[in-house]
């Protein structure tokens, strides 16, 4: 595999009836690469540390995780607030991905 900055991979927690739906999706894509509903979770625009963390675990399960260097003072465990949607998204990458790279 090559080690090339592979950035093209985006996990979308967006809000739904019940809870919200997390997408793994590849840039340029309109189909997710995976899908799976949460529910129970709080209403939109609640999105506390449990609720991201929970998120970046259903990531793991998936297969994937946020990118450790996108987890900055300004973002919520690597999640950010969506523009112009009810949602929050993270920089993510497979396992291999961050492998290569050393993570």
């Amino acid at each position: 595999m090559s080690t090339e900055d592979r950035r093209d991979l985006t996990a979308v927690c967006a809000a739904a009836q019940t809870g919200y739906v997390l997408q793994v999706i590849r840039d340029g894509d309109s189909q997710p690469l995976a899908e799976k509903e949460l529910f129970g979770w709080p209403d939109w625009p609640e999105f506390p540390p449990a609720a991201a963390h929970a998120a970046g675990c259903e990531l793991v399960m998936l297969g994937y995780m946020i990118w450790p260097d996108t987890v900055t003072p300004d973002s919520l465990i690597g999640w950010r607030r969506a523009p112009d949607k009810e949602a929050w998204s993270a920089t993510i990458g497979s396992f291999q991905d961050l492998q290569a790279h050393g993570y």
